[in-house]
Protein backbone atom coordinates (compact mmCIF):
# COMPACT_ATOMS: atom_id res chain seq x y z
CA UNK A 1 0.00 0.00 0.00
CA UNK A 2 1.24 3.47 -0.85
CA UNK A 3 2.36 5.29 2.31
CA UNK A 4 0.57 8.58 1.51
CA UNK A 5 -2.83 6.98 0.88
CA UNK A 6 -5.44 7.14 3.62
CA UNK A 7 -8.66 5.22 3.63
CA UNK A 8 -9.85 7.55 6.41
CA UNK A 9 -8.41 10.57 8.22
CA UNK A 10 -9.65 14.02 9.13
CA UNK A 11 -7.79 17.28 8.50
CA UNK A 12 -6.11 18.23 11.78
CA UNK A 13 -5.22 21.66 10.36
CA UNK A 14 -8.93 22.51 10.18
CA UNK A 15 -9.38 21.40 13.78
CA UNK A 16 -6.49 23.66 14.77
CA UNK A 17 -8.18 26.64 13.10
CA UNK A 18 -11.07 26.58 15.56
CA UNK A 19 -8.83 26.25 18.61
CA UNK A 20 -10.48 25.66 21.94
CA UNK A 21 -14.04 26.66 21.05
CA UNK A 22 -16.59 24.64 23.00
CA UNK A 23 -18.42 22.39 20.51
CA UNK A 24 -21.89 23.32 21.82
CA UNK A 25 -21.46 27.04 21.29
CA UNK A 26 -22.70 29.19 18.42
CA UNK A 27 -19.11 30.28 17.75
CA UNK A 28 -18.09 26.69 17.08
CA UNK A 29 -21.00 26.19 14.67
CA UNK A 30 -20.01 29.35 12.82
CA UNK A 31 -16.37 28.19 12.71
CA UNK A 32 -17.42 24.75 11.40
CA UNK A 33 -19.25 26.44 8.53
CA UNK A 34 -16.58 29.08 7.92
CA UNK A 35 -13.84 26.46 7.56
CA UNK A 36 -15.98 24.00 5.59
CA UNK A 37 -15.58 21.23 8.13
CA UNK A 38 -16.99 17.81 7.27
CA UNK A 39 -19.31 15.94 9.62
CA UNK A 40 -16.37 13.69 10.56
CA UNK A 41 -14.23 16.73 11.46
CA UNK A 42 -17.07 18.20 13.51
CA UNK A 43 -17.57 14.92 15.36
CA UNK A 44 -13.85 14.62 16.02
CA UNK A 45 -13.77 18.14 17.51
CA UNK A 46 -16.77 17.33 19.69
CA UNK A 47 -15.26 14.07 20.89
CA UNK A 48 -11.87 15.46 21.81
CA UNK A 49 -13.36 18.53 23.52
CA UNK A 50 -16.24 16.92 25.41
CA UNK A 51 -15.25 13.43 26.42
CA UNK A 52 -13.25 12.92 29.57
CA UNK A 53 -11.36 9.91 28.22
CA UNK A 54 -7.91 8.69 29.08
CA UNK A 55 -5.29 9.12 26.39
CA UNK A 56 -2.59 6.63 25.47
CA UNK A 57 0.41 6.76 23.14
CA UNK A 58 1.71 3.85 21.07
CA UNK A 59 5.10 3.38 19.41
CA UNK A 60 5.36 2.38 15.73
CA UNK A 61 4.78 -1.35 15.17
CA UNK A 62 2.66 -1.65 18.35
CA UNK A 63 -0.29 -4.00 17.78
CA UNK A 64 -3.41 -2.47 19.34
CA UNK A 65 -5.51 -5.60 18.76
CA UNK A 66 -5.71 -8.73 16.61
CA UNK A 67 -8.58 -10.10 14.55
CA UNK A 68 -10.71 -12.47 16.65
CA UNK A 69 -9.51 -10.97 19.95
CA UNK A 70 -12.13 -9.89 22.50
CA UNK A 71 -12.73 -6.14 22.55
CA UNK A 72 -11.51 -4.71 25.84
CA UNK A 73 -11.60 -1.03 24.83
CA UNK A 74 -12.20 1.22 21.88
CA UNK A 75 -9.92 3.87 20.38
CA UNK A 76 -10.44 7.33 18.93
CA UNK A 77 -7.31 8.09 16.94
CA UNK A 78 -6.13 11.61 17.75
CA UNK A 79 -2.79 11.60 15.92
CA UNK A 80 -0.77 9.13 13.89
CA UNK A 81 -1.37 6.37 11.39
CA UNK A 82 -2.88 2.92 11.90
CA UNK A 83 -2.78 -0.06 9.57
CA UNK A 84 -5.93 -2.21 9.62
CA UNK A 85 -5.93 -5.74 8.17
CA UNK A 86 -8.97 -7.89 7.51
CA UNK A 87 -9.86 -10.58 4.98
CA UNK A 88 -6.66 -9.97 3.00
CA UNK A 89 -7.35 -6.25 2.73
CA UNK A 90 -5.15 -3.51 4.16
CA UNK A 91 -6.43 -0.07 5.13
CA UNK A 92 -4.66 2.99 6.49
CA UNK A 93 -6.51 5.30 8.86
CA UNK A 94 -5.51 8.36 10.81
CA UNK A 95 -6.95 11.00 13.10
CA UNK A 96 -10.68 10.73 13.63
CA UNK A 97 -10.89 6.97 13.09
CA UNK A 98 -12.87 5.12 15.78
CA UNK A 99 -11.74 1.53 16.30
CA UNK A 100 -13.41 -1.25 18.26
CA UNK A 101 -16.56 0.62 19.26
CA UNK A 102 -19.06 -1.21 17.04
CA UNK A 103 -17.65 -4.65 17.88
CA UNK A 104 -17.53 -3.80 21.59
CA UNK A 105 -21.14 -2.62 21.62
CA UNK A 106 -22.22 -5.80 19.80
CA UNK A 107 -20.11 -7.98 22.16
CA UNK A 108 -18.28 -9.43 19.16
CA UNK A 109 -14.53 -9.98 18.75
CA UNK A 110 -12.47 -7.59 16.63
CA UNK A 111 -13.11 -8.13 12.93
CA UNK A 112 -9.67 -6.75 11.99
CA UNK A 113 -6.15 -6.29 13.31
CA UNK A 114 -4.68 -2.85 14.06
CA UNK A 115 -1.03 -1.84 14.19
CA UNK A 116 0.53 1.60 14.72
CA UNK A 117 2.56 2.71 11.70
CA UNK A 118 3.78 5.89 13.37
CA UNK A 119 3.60 7.22 16.90
CA UNK A 120 -0.13 7.13 17.65
CA UNK A 121 -2.08 9.04 20.27
CA UNK A 122 -5.56 7.73 21.02
CA UNK A 123 -8.40 8.47 23.39
CA UNK A 124 -9.47 5.24 25.07
CA UNK A 125 -13.15 4.24 25.14
CA UNK A 126 -13.47 2.14 28.31
CA UNK A 127 -15.10 -1.29 28.29
CA UNK A 128 -17.91 -0.07 30.59
CA UNK A 129 -19.29 2.01 27.68
CA UNK A 130 -20.10 -1.22 25.84
CA UNK A 131 -22.73 -2.07 28.45
CA UNK A 132 -24.71 1.17 28.11
CA UNK A 133 -26.54 0.46 24.85
CA UNK A 134 -29.44 -1.47 26.40
CA UNK A 135 -30.14 1.30 28.89
CA UNK A 136 -30.79 3.99 26.28
CA UNK A 137 -34.11 4.96 24.65
CA UNK A 138 -35.60 2.21 22.46
CA UNK A 139 -35.43 4.43 19.36
CA UNK A 140 -31.76 5.21 19.93
CA UNK A 141 -31.10 1.51 20.52
CA UNK A 142 -32.61 0.79 17.11
CA UNK A 143 -30.50 3.45 15.42
CA UNK A 144 -27.38 2.11 17.14
CA UNK A 145 -28.28 -1.46 16.18
CA UNK A 146 -28.65 -0.50 12.52
CA UNK A 147 -25.44 1.51 12.53
CA UNK A 148 -23.46 -1.27 14.20
CA UNK A 149 -24.81 -3.89 11.81
CA UNK A 150 -23.95 -1.70 8.81
CA UNK A 151 -20.49 -0.87 10.18
CA UNK A 152 -19.66 -4.54 10.83
CA UNK A 153 -21.47 -5.76 7.68
CA UNK A 154 -23.62 -8.19 9.68
CA UNK A 155 -26.52 -10.11 8.16
CA UNK A 156 -28.10 -11.13 11.47
CA UNK A 157 -28.57 -9.28 14.75
CA UNK A 158 -26.05 -10.26 17.45
CA UNK A 159 -27.62 -11.49 20.70
CA UNK A 160 -26.49 -8.42 22.66
CA UNK A 161 -28.29 -6.09 20.22
CA UNK A 162 -31.66 -7.90 20.30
Amino acid sequence: MEKSHYDFAIDLKKIGLIGSLHPDGLEALQAYNEHGMSSEERLYHQLIKDLALDTAAYKPETVLFEIGQAVTQGYIIRQGDIELRTDGLIYRVGPGAVLGLASGLANLPHNMSAKALTVVTASIIPHKVFNTLNSCHIGLRGINRSTIMRTLNLSSVPEKLK
